[in-house]
């Protein structure tokens, strides 16, 4: 009964007559669709309670981290992640930089 639900539930092109060639379109499609959001939104944020937020300005998120810019900045020249935590806080936060 579950996975009937499920199914119903979540929504997809994909019809089971379907062509390979239309899926593969439609996949294709799907997927710079992905990409595209990607390339606007350019960093990945994890707060500890494993919540999950996107951006698409450093300074958006540093604001919403109470964490300077810069200092995250420099971070991500290093890796194309860091850890952060704000110098009044015991919060940690991982960010990633979906640009490199």
């Amino acid at each position: 009964m579950m996975n009937s639900i499920i199914k119903q539930d979540y929504h997809s092109e994909y019809d089971e007559g379907m062509s390979k060639e239309k899926r593969d379109f439609v996949v294709n499609k799907n997927q710079k669709k992905i990409m595209q959001f990607i390339q606007e939104n350019n960093y990945l944020l994890i707060n500890g309670n494993n919540e999950i937020k996107i951006y698409n300005s450093l300074r958006k998120l540093a604001q919403d981290i109470d964490v300077h810019p810069s200092g995250i900045s420099k971070k991500l020249k290093i890796s194309n992640y860091c850890i952060c935590n704000p110098k009044k806080s015991t919060e940690v936060f991982y960010i990633h930089n979906l640009k490199e």
